[in-house]
């Protein structure tokens, strides 16, 4: 999943501090409403919070499965990278609740994506079934789905669980543009103080 490990944290702290915003999931040409490439100045209220990084606070496309929408965008390729934030899943250390809503996510944009590949794995040496929300914390477990898209503006969607705390969970969607290699090199070109 391009760039989910070194971004969720940001993401979570960034989006976490804005009030909700229902956003969507959307169609094979946009996500949220928002389509690959687009100047970020054409998305209404985009603020700011990291370079690159804006949260969206009103989405073209809202869906009430997703409270924060943000983007990745440079002047050179505008929009690379669109995501979605849950609401906090709380009281959850087994992760049931989380991953039973990540699954019905998976069955809803497989119907759109086709086949994912389904993310579930825990590479810690004390991943245990009762641990299951402290190996999320700590990163040796990942649970979500990933879709390879062909042939369109967006080349890749991931569904992931993220931690945090562990018992409180939020689930992140990820489209990635099909231009992911330019945008890439457009934040390589960011003071390196600033990536």
């Amino acid at each position: 999943m391009t760039g989910l490990p070194r971004l969720a944290p940001a993401l979570l702290a960034a989006l976490t501090l804005a009030g909700p915003v229902h956003a969507a999931p959307s169609g094979d040409r946009a996500a949220f409403g928002i389509a690959m490439g687009a100047p970020v100045r054409q998305l209404s209220g985009a603020r700011p919070f990291k370079p690159g990084w804006y949260d969206v606070v009103a989405p073209p496309a809202p869906d009430p499965r997703f409270d924060r929408v943000a983007v990745e965008a440079f002047a050179g390729t505008g929009v690379c990278v669109v995501q979605g934030v849950s609401s906090l899943i709380s009281r959850d250390a087994d992760g049931a609740r989380v991953r039973a809503a990540v699954d019905r996510l998976a069955d809803d944009f497989s119907a759109r994506y086709g086949q994912p590949l389904k993310l579930d794995a825990c590479t810690g040496l004390t991943c245990a079934p009762d641990a299951w929300g402290e190996d999320v914390q700590t990163g040796d477990r990942r649970y979500g789905y990933r879709w390879d898209v062909r042939g369109g503006p967006i080349r890749q969607v991931s569904v992931v669980v993220l931690a945090h705390s562990v018992s409180s969970f939020v689930y992140l969607v990820q489209y990635d543009s099909a231009e992911l290699t330019g945008c890439r090199a457009e934040e390589l070109r960011l003071p390196e103080a600033e990536r």
